[in-house]
């Protein structure tokens, strides 16, 4: 029977599968963030070598959890825990690494429309050319190429 983290007692050792389900990051995800020294080296098992994580390294997984979920990069995971260590004195550090990371999601966003334009376009294209609406056919193709030039 699996041992919820949030009920458990705040020093109990969990199982990898045990942090794996409450994280909602995968066991090969727990054993690599360990591996490029994202979390601390997991002590073992003494009687079986099975990882047994703290609450305090449960708490970092799950700020993992969470900045993985946010789309941010390996090294700037890193950086935030990092920059965490320095509580209040990074506080600026850590402001500026959310607002670049909230940029480049409008970006990413940005160009997600415009793929968005796109595809109704051909879309648009296809039901005219299935009506028979050659002329609207073409005046749709020719908007499709002015979107597609923004894709690039």
């Amino acid at each position: 029977m699996s041992r919820d983290i949030t009920t458990a007692k705040p020093e109990a050792p969990f199982t990898i599968q045990q942090m794996a389900a409450q994280s909602g990051l995968s066991e090969y995800t727990l054993r690599y963030y360990e591996k490029v020294g994202l979390i601390q080296p997991i002590p073992r098992d003494g009687s079986s070598g099975h990882r047994r994580y703290s609450a305090d390294t449960a708490r970092v997984v799950e700020t993992l959890s969470c900045l993985r979920a946010s789309g941010l990069s390996l090294d700037d995971m890193r950086r935030y825990l990092q920059q965490r260590e320095r509580g209040d004195e990074a506080a600026a550090e850590q402001k500026a690494l959310f607002v670049a990371h909230a940029e480049a999601v409008e970006e990413e966003i940005r160009k997600l429309h415009i793929r968005q334009r796109y595809l109704r376009g051909k879309i648009a294209y296809w039901d005219a050319r299935l009506a028979g609406d050659l002329e609207l056919a073409e005046q749709i193709a020719a908007q499709n190429q002015e979107i597609a030039k923004e894709l690039k």
